[in-house]
């Protein structure tokens, strides 16, 4: 293994200067770096300092101390906003704690999570901490044969689950984890037999019983909660959390206290937060940037942390909220943009030409913001008045009124919907990080906002470019490793391989090209990054998911997912009837819709990076099916292999393709459906629509 350092370089005479120059803990790390890397980038030479709480139970204790009475969690119930208070809080985690204590609990033991977001979510995880245990929270749609492999790997003994629900889908797999110990409910309704149950019913309890033997423990030893958080410190594992699993089962990564405060503190060196600020949480708790908002900065900051009634009601809560600070995947804001352009193209001739004459003015202000011109004086204005008047309203019925930080991450964000909500006035900024360095390493500043990058490194953090291409990053956020496999591969002298295959842009901002085993290489050897052109296609309000695909091929193809309610609307407006989403994917109309949107992507593309066809398919890409992870993203390895049938047609000379597939229903049955799926050449003259 080749190693890089002041002493010994085999890399260009600017890149050596670049390292000379730079600040001393930089330089140290670099001493360390695993190979021959190509340029590099790093973040603000500040102080990050953990605080003398150092851990999150720590935390909760001094902000209970010092602002018992003040507001920490909401959540709606029944309609109406219930507050809980610091105090309440901590004495719901204490009672929590104590009660696993009096279970058997033992250091060390792991604690699974699984469940919508909850306080109760958020008390068993922190009362997992203070018990001397790892929580790890799993996605809540995850199937039971998914969450199998997670719960042996961890060697969980304990699980936390919201409801009958979540509980069932242990119940199923329970005889293959005989290790479980206790399986606590939080929501009891429709379970009260479940308890008589002769084999299982005896590891049953609820949250509330948990918390009773807690009170009980209490009285017996007053202080024994308070001794146990004293007794851990930043160097103890806080959590495990998975990682994207876009290649199988989800690796659990170890992270430490000090890993997600680091991040945390980093990130408010360059955002700053208050107490005062608001955070909405409806994404899975199990994702590392839930934990990261809610924890992280949550804790540090000690801002109010807010839940939805049910997830139906997700949109209503936000916009009752009006959030101040917001963090979500780019499917979210996708959601959103399409929403709005539906809206907006269903309104009458004369709003509808106010909101385009507004964009006008908001995209011809951000333009000259990405290119880092200076904004003239009356497009501040123009911008000022367009917000007040028209924008403002709009986004009041879509909960960011208020918003002050919205972050985006977990993947590429579409670049077209990134400008249409800067030119809105939203205050969205690209953020890029992973589970296995605590959630964010790389954000943009306010005023260095760019598109088509990451935005620079956290302060104290640094990333490298090898030459073969990958990004590699170091900081005290870094993981410990993975619990369930070796690590040495992905974590080399403190060095991350992020497995993204990037470059160092202007102004120090890290570009995030696309995952190094994703990239296309077409027969001619030009290489093309499949996302970039997806998310081009999916700024389309009726293209919900996309799928190229073409290496090794002479050009490209795709795959596409129609928006069903989008375009369900659609062909209501065009009078065209369907019975579902097999029949509607599959009307000559809409592939006449479709085969538009994608000439239109096309012509913002150069000559062979443009796709020649296309095939609408007969359902949705979903994690149920192994096809895409929880956040969303395509597992493409998996895909290659079901629908190579299809890929196969796409590369022949076939106007169709014939196919027997799968269809899962909401209840979870299987139904296996013939499909016959026309193969649309894109520069060929469509069917008429009329």
């Amino acid at each position: 293994m080749r190693y890089v350092s002041l002493e010994y370089l085999k890399v260009s005479e600017k890149l050596a200067e670049k390292i000379k120059s730079a600040p001393e803990w930089v330089r140290e790390y670099l001493k360390d770096v695993p190979e021959e890397i190509v340029d590099f980038t790093y973040g603000e030479d500040v102080e990050v300092e953990i605080p003398e709480a150092d851990t999150f139970p720590k935390l909760l204790l001094k902000l209970a101390e010092e602002r018992p009475g003040d507001t920490a969690l909401r959540e709606k119930e029944y309609g109406i906003w219930q507050r809980i208070t610091w105090r309440d809080y901590l004495d719901n985690v204490k009672k929590f704690s104590l009660g696993l204590l009096a279970m058997g609990f033992q250091p060390g033991d792991k604690l699974i999570l699984i469940g919508d977001n909850r306080p109760e979510w958020a008390y068993t995880y922190l009362g997992t901490e203070a018990a001397l245990g790892i929580p790890l929270g799993i996605y809540q749609d995850n199937l039971p044969e998914q969450l199998l492999p997670l719960i042996r790997n961890a060697r969980a003994r304990w699980i936390y689950c919201e409801d009958q629900e979540q509980t069932d889908k242990i119940l199923k797999i329970l005889d293959q984890i005989p290790e479980v110990e206790k399986i606590i409910v939080e929501d009891w309704t429709g379970m009260w037999r479940y308890k008589k149950n002769p084999e299982w019913g005896h590891k049953l309890v609820s949250f509330r019983e948990v918390q009773k033997l807690g009170e009980e423990l209490m009285e017996k030893q007053p202080g024994l909660f308070e001794r146990n958080v004293e007794s851990q410190n930043r160097r103890d594992l806080a959590c495990f959390v998975t990682s994207s699993g876009t290649t199988g089962t989800p690796k659990l990564v170890m992270l430490s206290y000090e890993n997600m405060l680091f991040m945390g503190l980093a990130m408010q060196k360059v955002v700053p937060m208050s107490k005062d600020d608001e955070y909405f949480s409806f994404l899975p708790f199990a994702w590392i940037g839930e934990q990261m908002m809610t924890f992280s900065c949550g804790l540090t900051v000690g801002y109010k942390v807010n839940f939805y009634e049910e997830p139906e009601t997700v949109w209503r809560d936000l916009r009752e909220i009006g959030p101040t600070i917001m963090f979500s995947p780019p499917r979210i804001w996708r959601d959103m943009v399409a929403h709005v352009q539906v809206k907006i193209a269903d309104t009458g001739w004369l709003r509808r030409k106010i909101f385009e004459t507004a964009m006008k003015i908001g995209y011809k202000k951000v333009d000259l913001e990405f290119e880092g011109k200076p904004v003239p004086f009356w497009l501040k204005l123009a911008h000022t008045i367009a917000y007040w008047l028209v924008f403002r309203p709009v986004l009041d019925k879509i909960g960011l009124k208020r918003i002050r930080h919205a972050f985006t991450g977990g993947a590429q964000v579409s670049i077209d919907d990134f400008r249409f909500l800067r030119a809105m006035g939203v205050n969205i900024k690209q953020i890029y990080g992973q589970s296995e360095i605590a959630g964010i390493s790389c954000l943009h500043r306010d005023g260095d906002v760019n598109p088509w990058t990451a935005g620079k490194p956290l302060p104290k953090t640094i990333y490298a470019v090898t030459v073969r291409g990958e990004v590699i990053g170091r900081s005290p956020a870094v993981m410990v490793g993975y619990y369930d496999r070796p690590s040495d591969k992905d974590l080399v002298n403190g060095w991350l391989y992020s497995g993204d295959h990037g470059m160092v842009g202007e102004n120090g901002h890290l570009v995030i090209i696309d995952r190094m085993s994703s990239m296309i290489t077409l027969e001619d050897g030009t290489k093309v990054a499949p996302q970039y052109i997806e998310n081009m296609l999916k700024f389309s309000p009726y293209i919900r998911e996309a799928w190229v695909l073409g290496d090794g091929k002479p050009y490209l193809c795709a795959i596409l997912n129609i928006h069903p309610e989008n375009v369900g609307k659609w062909a209501e407006d065009h009078n065209v009837p369907y019975t579902g989403y097999v029949d509607l994917s599959q009307k000559p109309e809409v592939l006449e819709l479709l085969r538009g949107i994608v000439r239109e992507v096309n012509k913002r593309l150069s000559e062979n990076m443009r796709i020649r066809k296309f095939i609408s398919l007969y359902k949705e890409f979903h994690a149920d099916d192994d096809e895409m992870t929880r956040t969303r993203k395509l597992r493409r390895g998996f895909l290659k292999k079901k629908y190579k049938a299809l890929i196969d047609a796409l590369y022949s000379d076939a106007d169709k393709v014939d196919f027997l597939g799968e269809v899962r229903y909401e209840d979870g049955t299987v139904d296996v459906v013939r499909v016959t799926m026309r193969i649309i050449d894109v520069e060929e003259e469509g069917e008429s629509s009329g």
